[in-house]
């Protein structure tokens, strides 16, 4: 009896399992970037950005990259709540990030598009703390990778990277 019970347990586990995606299913348009876009990016934490979008797009020799990548980020920082002593207890962060995607080989822009993604979080002690340190540190993480996230999920809907639409 056991055993018939172990055995349907494992059978509706591996039944809910049937659509299971990947976070990072690639697309066609995405491993057509991988590896071949030259990438340019300015603004507030420039190096947080460069780094998650290495580990999503990959590097590449500028040289022989058939697309280019410019993203260009502005932070904003703004007390939410403050309180009755005029210390703030709750902080939001707000990244606005401009994208813009050329094609080199057809000399066009493919994709120009702003993503703007905002959080908050809660500062520790009305002082100094390294806890406050840490959560802004994780909020700024969290947003920038959210704000590429739906970057790379707009690619996924783009359709052929080849295909200028005229602009220039």
């Amino acid at each position: 009896m056991k055993k018939y019970i172990l055995l349907i347990v494992a059978m509706l586990f591996l039944a809910n399992c049937t659509n299971l995606e990947f976070v990072y299913k690639y697309s066609k348009q995405i491993g057509e970037l991988k590896n071949n876009t030259n990438l340019i990016i300015s603004g507030d934490e420039s190096d947080e950005i460069y780094s998650y979008i290495i580990g999503v797009l990959g590097q590449t020799n500028d040289i022989n990259s058939n697309y280019k990548l410019l993203i260009s980020s502005e932070r904003i920082d703004e007390a939410q709540v403050i309180e009755k002593d005029a210390t703030a207890s709750k902080f939001s962060i707000k990244y606005n990030i401009i994208y813009n995607l050329y094609n080199l080989n057809k000399n066009c822009k493919l994709v120009e598009t702003i993503i703007i993604t905002k959080d908050s979080y809660d500062a520790k002690s009305a002082g100094y703390s390294f806890g406050t340190d840490l959560s802004k540190k994780e909020t700024r993480t969290k947003i920038i990778s959210k704000n590429i996230d739906q970057f790379i999920s707009s690619i996924d809907r783009y359709g052929d990277l080849d295909n200028c639409n005229g602009e220039n």
